[in-house]
């Protein structure tokens, strides 16, 4: 992951998400709905990020809750980019270009463009906002062994159903596919972190992609108002989990 020598990193993703009340209940102010969006673009050029891209999404004539409608970059194709939409703000990273200070840095710009496009929105929807860190990261088996033959090989993670199973002539595939997740809770920062890994197509060839995201709810891991310290301090508490995450579920010999 991100302090390997050869991370097998996909994306980052750091996100704030708001809005809902109740499972299902979502509430946004008028302004949210019709001026957020429009303000994080001004601010995101204000830091240098003057490329704007509308997504697909907001040609609805309803903008999509927790669904992002725009982003921003330097120039065209560059990292990091922000995104942005009704209930949802992120900062992405990925493999090109990574190291966890930069990216901790960029995750700061987006905290600041959000500051400045609306001084107390993060503050005025703590109630309800979730702080997640995501880290995608992709393996490739190969031709010459299984998918669980590759996991008992680079992960500690044992994964497969007996041979006495897989043999039986009424099943057409007899490695399978692999959808393996795992949650618990957690103390530091106070929330849960969630492990999956599962087939994927990776750059057209088949692989396997290992999910691990750390999410608190701002109320429960952050005393206070949410500054931008105390916003990266639950930063760098998630990205400590899930470095030990990576560092025990991964064997070296899976990315050397």
């Amino acid at each position: 992951m991100s302090d390997l020598k050869h991370p097998p990193l996909i994306e980052a993703i750091f996100e704030l998400r708001w809005g809902e009340v109740t499972p299902g209940e979502l509430t946004y102010t008028q302004e949210e709905q019709s001026l957020f969006a429009g303000k994080v673009s001004a601010s995101a050029a204000s830091k240098g990020f003057t490329r704007s891209e509308i997504l697909k999404q907001s040609e609805i004539p309803v903008s999509l809750p927790m669904t992002v409608s725009h982003r921003f970059r330097k120039a065209e194709n560059e990292w990091p980019c922000y995104q942005v939409g009704l209930g949802i703000f992120t900062a992405n990273q990925v493999a090109d270009g990574y190291s966890w200070l930069s990216f901790k840095k960029a995750i700061g710009t987006g905290i600041k463009i959000c500051n400045q496009a609306e001084p107390e929105q993060l503050n005025s929807v703590k109630d309800t906002l979730k702080i997640t860190l995501r880290y995608q990261d992709a393996f490739s088996p190969g031709a010459k062994k299984t998918v669980k033959e590759y996991l008992n090989e680079h992960f500690n993670i044992e994964a497969g159903l007996p041979e006495s199973f897989m043999e039986n002539e009424s099943l057409d595939d007899k490695e399978g596919s692999v959808n393996i997740q795992f949650n618990t809770n957690t103390n530091t920062p106070k929330g849960n972190i969630g492990i999956k890994i599962a087939n994927a197509v990776i750059g057209g060839r088949p692989g396997l992609l290992l999910e691990t995201v750390v999410t608190s709810r701002a109320k429960d891991a952050i005393d206070g108002a949410l500054s931008e310290e105390a916003l990266l301090s639950w930063v760098e508490k998630a990205h400590m989990l899930q470095k030990h995450s990576f560092r025990t579920l991964v064997l070296k010999s899976a990315y050397s």
